[in-house]
């Protein structure tokens, strides 16, 4: 069995790999079919589709590229993992070519799924001054 280390270091690579394509629908696949994902100062998003659509508003606003790294991790069970990930990302608005930059903390809950893949079941996160 991987280490819970492990297990967050692929995510934040498979991660990054689907923002940094800013694609949205291989994001949703990151997240298992009740996942509910919690934006700072936003309502709760629930399930691989409603994520999906918010995903795909930000991208419609901007192009995203982002780099993620493990901060923790801790193996709650054989099949759930808490990790902690540091993000570093910008963003360039699509409407007039204005970039920001931000940096954020992810926290996720993964969870094994039958198939031996680890998807994001609930995700929370906050962004950095």
């Amino acid at each position: 069995m991987a280490s819970a280390d492990d297990v967050v270091a692929a995510m934040c690579e498979r991660y990054a790999s689907a923002v940094n394509a800013n694609d949205s629908a291989a994001y949703a696949k990151l997240f298992t079919a009740d996942a509910i994902r919690i934006p700072p100062g936003s309502e709760p998003e629930y399930g691989p589709e409603q994520i999906r659509q918010s995903e795909q508003a930000d991208y419609d606003q901007a192009t995203w590229s982002i780099r993620s790294g493990p901060l923790d991790a801790l193996h709650l069970t054989d099949d759930w993992i808490y990790g902690i990930a540091d993000l570093a990302g910008t963003t360039v608005a699509h409407a007039d070519g204005t970039q920001r930059t931000f940096n954020a903390t992810k926290t996720w809950l993964l969870q094994r799924q039958p198939s031996g893949d680890w998807l994001i079941a609930r995700q929370m996160w906050n962004l950095k001054p």
